[in-house]
This record gives C-alpha cells, structure tokens and sequence, in this order.
C-alpha cells in the first residue's frame, strides 16, 4: 500500500513543492460548523513530540484535542476522543508571503488552534491522502494509460451520489495519522469519525480540494 498526499494542484501530485523558496502547506475553508459558536475550540494546549519541521501539524489535519494529556496528538485509532480539525488562522504578511500555503506550519511546543468536530460539520479542504494501490490505482493499459492523480481526479469528478467518497482515519504504517484518507468505501467494521464527501471543489487559494461533511464521530 502506497500513501499518497491529496494533490495540491494539478500541475503538482504532493505537498511537497516550493514558492519563492518556502515549502507550502495544506489550506481549509470553514463551510458550516458549530464549534465557534458553542465554544467547543481547544486553543490552549501544544502539539506533540510527533510534530516536527519534517512533518509538522497543518490546517485540516484531525488531531485529538485532550487537554488532560496535556498535548494535542494524531488520533491513534477513529475512536479517540475528542476529536477536532486544525484551524489555525492565515495571515498575509507582505507581497511574497501569502498566508494561505505558507503559514499553517506549526511543531511540538507550538499552539494550534482546534475546533472540535460535531455532526454536520462541512469544510473544504486539501489535508487528504488517498491509496494509489487500492482505492486509486493508477492505469497502466496501453493507449488508456493514467496516473493514479488522474484517476481520482476522475472519480472524484463524476456523480459523488453515486461514486461515493469518505474521509477516514486509519492506522496504517504508512499513514499520516492526523490527515483523512479518501476511501470509496468504509471499512468493514470501521466505526468511529468519518465524513462524506459531498463536492469535488477548490480550496481558498483556488487549488483542488474537496468538501466533506461529518456523517459520524
């Protein structure tokens, strides 16, 4: 199984590409969520050991909000309560720093700010990985050949009611725990979050992205 990052662009198949020297970040829009109403946003209390400058937290990602551990984690298992999105707002520095890819880097010891997710809850968003060996392989046949980004480009572009899509946390090896993986279908026995995909869309910033509604916690 190969893990790939939710393409950021179509010209780009990673996370991993460059403006103006800086590397750029994952970006979500809020949609419809309650949690800056009801006040349920974890604000106070820092990531984890396991959020470095190699593989820091970023906006979108689900992390486990627990104040009585006294750090915000990646959820070990789709059960772990409770639950929240990476929502840490975007500032525009000056003419070379746009905010919505480049600032959203946060590491162990930094502050993120948390929303805890409900039911309902829709955001868009490009914090997703996706299967290219299972759920996305790629088309290898001769004269109908496509990447494995084509290929889910294509799925996520057709008719979502019937191509269903969900965002799920899994605990794979190869997995990063806190971004959603795009699946077409729950595993069996899967219980605990996931959401539905509702709209293949555009991010802030104009990039790919997808709008997913919470379906259960």
């Amino acid at each position: 199984m190969a893990l790939k990052r939710f393409p950021l662009s179509s010209a780009d198949s990673y996370s991993v590409k460059y403006r103006h020297g800086e590397k750029l970040y994952a970006t979500l829009e809020l949609n419809q969520v309650a949690f800056p109403k009801t006040g349920m946003v974890v604000s106070q209390t820092p990531l984890g050991e396991e959020f470095t400058i190699d593989a820091p937290c970023e906006n979108g990602m689900w992390v486990v909000a627990d104040k009585a551990a006294g750090a915000i984690n990646s959820p070990a298992a789709a059960t772990d309560k409770p639950i929240g999105i990476v929502y840490t707002a975007e500032k525009e520095y000056d003419d070379y720093h746009y905010g919505l890819q480049t600032f959203g880097r946060k590491i162990k010891g930094d502050y993120p700010r948390v929303g805890i997710l409900g039911v309902g809850d829709t955001v868009t968003t490009n914090c997703l990985q996706y299967d290219d060996t299972t759920d996305f392989p790629a088309v290898t046949t001769t004269g109908s050949e496509k990447t494995s980004d084509e290929v889910l480009d294509e799925y996520l572009s057709g008719d979502l009611t019937t191509n269903k899509a969900y965002v799920i946390i899994t605990s794979g090896k190869d997995d990063v725990k806190s971004i959603p993986r795009i699946v077409k279908a729950l595993p069996n026995g899967y219980t605990g979050i996931y959401g539905r995909i509702v709209k293949y869309y555009t991010v802030p910033n104009g990039e790919k992205g997808v709008k997913y509604q919470i379906i259960s916690l």
